[in-house]
């Protein structure tokens, strides 16, 4: 590894006598470095997945676009910078066929794993609904779409449905009574797919949580919104539900406890109210659904775990046997609690 971290180095022309590399942040998609060269200067060195990304020139060309319009509408907003080879390349390809790219590094920055407390919540809003309204000037049809159906609600409840089919006994057994509460829920799909062609397509993150936020040393302000990877066109009901999704609740969906999973109210609120106050331009039918990203991001996570708890555990990497079907489980508990909070109460059934 130390020959090939050299040979990618060269290729950027930075120094083979650099101080460390080591692993950063808790992203499980791509490879993450922290490089410190001898003078102090630090970047991100990444190696991409690209048995999830299959063509990594699609991130760098949204990447271009996205840069070429906020430099020129919006100057002062700082974007992540991507260094290019010395042979003017956005990757460097090595022997193994693996694709690496060099980031610029923020300094006095951190990134943080958790919201704990209200303030981050809003910060977080804001930033990604500042991120999705400053390129509100783009044509979202030039972007390339990173992965598609990602957020199809319709298409996982299909890959559900077929799922089902094919299981067996056993599995169907053992996870009956989440099963039961998916089918109940079902009219959220059914909701999602009279509402989503209304929806004006935007430019979003499309992995919007809290970890791909930079803040400051202090945790307070946000400083730049990172891993831009999955950016493309999609509704505000992708960045919002994956917030209200991933920091709603104080723990995640590996909990086993379901007496911790709880919705932290004021949280939730915050994300709502923040996200749309920030988007310029919000029409009238996201404004009145943009609550529904979260039953619509819970709901969906909850289908493609127990998706793939019935397909013998094809796609995510679990820890145990029965790690899918309990992340299922957390997942409808959690769409449960939501549904308990006054801001859902007589709406979207």
């Amino acid at each position: 590894m130390e020959n090939n971290f050299s040979t990618i180095l060269q290729a950027y022309g930075i120094s083979l006598d650099y101080e460390s590399i080591q692993p950063y942040g808790s992203g499980n998609i791509n490879k993450t470095f922290l490089l410190k060269t001898e003078q102090g200067t630090k970047f991100i060195l990444q190696q991409i997945n690209t048995s999830v990304f299959k063509k990594p020139l699609h991130i760098v060309e949204n990447w271009l676009l996205a840069k070429k319009h906020l430099q020129k509408n919006h100057p002062g907003y700082s974007i992540l910078e991507y260094i290019p080879t010395l042979s003017g390349e956005w990757f460097y390809k090595d022997n193994y066929q693996k694709y690496w790219r060099l980031i610029s590094y923020i300094d006095q920055s951190q990134c943080l794993e958790t919201v704990s407390s209200e303030k981050q919540a809003i910060q977080a809003g804001t930033a990604f609904a500042e991120f999705t309204s400053l390129l509100r000037g783009v044509d979202a049809s030039q972007f390339h779409t990173i992965l598609k159906d990602f957020h199809n609600l319709a298409w996982r409840q299909q890959q559900f449905d077929a799922a089902l089919k094919t299981a067996s006994t056993e599995r169907l057994e053992s996870a009956s009574a989440t099963l039961s509460e998916l089918r109940e829920n079902r009219w959220i799909t059914d909701y999602y797919v009279s509402i989503i062609h209304q929806l004006p397509l935007r430019i979003v993150h499309m992995d919007a949580k809290i970890s791909n936020l930079l803040f400051d040393t202090k945790g307070e302000k946000v400083k730049c919104v990172i891993d831009l990877d999955t950016m493309m066109p999609g509704t505000i009901l992708s960045d919002l539900g994956d917030m209200i999704r991933s920091m709603a609740s104080p723990v995640g969906e590996d909990e086993r406890d379901t007496s911790k999973i709880i919705i932290r109210r004021e949280i939730l609120e915050g994300l709502i109210f923040n996200y749309i106050s920030g988007i310029q331009d919000i029409t009238p039918i996201e404004k009145e659904n943009a609550s529904f990203a979260g039953l619509m991001l819970v709901y969906m996570q909850a289908l493609r775990f127990m998706t793939d708890f019935l397909q013998n555990d094809s796609y995510y990497t679990i820890k145990y046997p029965m790690h899918n079907l309990d992340r299922a489980k957390n997942q409808s508990f959690l769409l449960k609690r939501l549904l308990e909070e006054p801001i859902y109460n007589g709406h979207f059934r």
